[in-house]
């Protein structure tokens, strides 16, 4: 399977010609109807985009982008596809497993489908397989044994996207970057995890700690606007709209020597449908995309966190939208917050997650 495009793919897309290629065999995987490949976009690549991006875009443009949301989903689903037809192993594989040679192959592809560092692939079973087959059943067992059986609870998160239910978070944080001390705690266990978020910031922060914005880009996090001073943005002006959302670029730019490409306006206000139509017009002027959230925490009320008694009415939330394959979830930079990340990131796999890049 592709790993990547060079370039976007559909309306107004960059188009090369490997890049449509690619798109149309993805797109055929997962299509009752197959579309007739070919190296040009045609109306209908653009209209099978879109419809693709109705499950999870508020605004489906009929383009994929280099590492984008609709790129990330296509791939998952397509994955999902060649998994589910995958020859299921004929007897046990792992530690005291009955490791025939197919089995044990089947296993290694699996796996290097999910880890970062794929494993030598043989048909014998090594310590490492064992050991990753451990990691994995860590998230739901509490005795992990290294193996898995045919047909059990292992093989069925294993043959799932990311071995958890096929589904991503992709974790932002919004108001920073102060309190930095709590801003260095979040990004120190983000790099504990290995796992790269999105961090709306305040235009009037960034001028005041230029240092901790470009601390969040230069770990490999993506910075975007939040506005200046975080008004009501769907109670003001065009022109006032404006001001807030272009002077926060021009900070972070400074700051960090990256340009935002998102928007999250303050309490989401305007970023809902009905869209504030100041708002949508002054993002598009601004080339930024309007992002609002699918998970809220609620990690500033009161008790503030991401502790134990948020996580049933967060978990509710994730039930609410059994659809969806990838969240936004919404936090804070907040000292309770950097406290509970940690434990919070272990809950969001034991329920299955992995995590998305933004």
């Amino acid at each position: 399977m592709t790993n990547s495009l060079t370039g976007s793919v559909g309306e107004n897309g960059k188009n090369r010609p490997d890049d449509v290629q690619a798109v149309y065999i993805l797109f055929n995987k997962i299509l009752s109807t197959p579309l007739p490949v070919s190296d040009q976009v045609t109306d209908a690549l653009i209209q099978a985009i879109r419809d693709f991006q109705q499950d999870f875009l508020s605004r489906p443009d009929g383009r994929i982008d280099v590492g984008g949301r609709t790129w990330r989903e296509l791939r998952a689903a397509a994955e999902r596809l060649e998994i589910e037809g995958m020859e299921e192993i004929s007897g046990s594989v792992g530690q005291g497993g009955l490791n025939r040679p197919q089995d044990v192959r089947i296993i290694y592809a699996l796996f290097n489908k999910i880890l970062s560092i794929p494993l030598a692939v043989s048909d014998q079973v090594s310590d490492q397989l064992i050991q990753a087959i451990k990691d994995v059943q860590k998230t739901f067992m509490s005795r992990p044994d290294g193996r898995i059986d045919v047909g059990g609870r292992t093989w069925r998160r294993l043959t799932t996207p990311a071995g958890g239910t096929g589904k991503a978070v992709l974790l932002s944080f919004d108001d920073g970057p102060a309190p930095t001390g709590p801003l260095h705690s979040i990004l120190d266990t983000l790099d504990r995890y290995g796992i790269k978020a999105e961090f709306y910031v305040l235009g009037q922060e960034v001028d005041s700690y230029p240092s901790a914005v470009k601390e969040i880009a230069d770990r490999g996090h993506r910075v975007q606007n939040h506005s200046y001073t975080h008004p009501n943005l769907a109670g003001l002006s065009r022109s006032a709209v404006r001001k807030e959302l272009e002077k926060t670029q021009e900070s972070i730019r400074k700051a960090a020597g990256v340009t935002p490409t998102r928007i999250r306006p303050p309490y989401g206000a305007g970023g809902w449908r009905p869209y504030d139509w100041e708002l949508v017009a002054v993002a598009n002027e601004l080339s930024l995309t309007i992002q609002n959230w699918d998970i809220d925490t609620e990690d500033w009320k009161s008790p503030k966190g991401l502790g134990p008694s948020k996580r049933a009415m967060i978990e509710q939330q994730f039930q609410q939208s059994q659809s969806r394959t990838e969240f936004n979830v919404l936090m804070h930079v907040l000292e309770d917050t950097a406290e509970d990340l940690g434990d919070f990131i272990e809950q969001l796999k034991q329920w299955g997650f992995s995590f998305a890049k933004p």
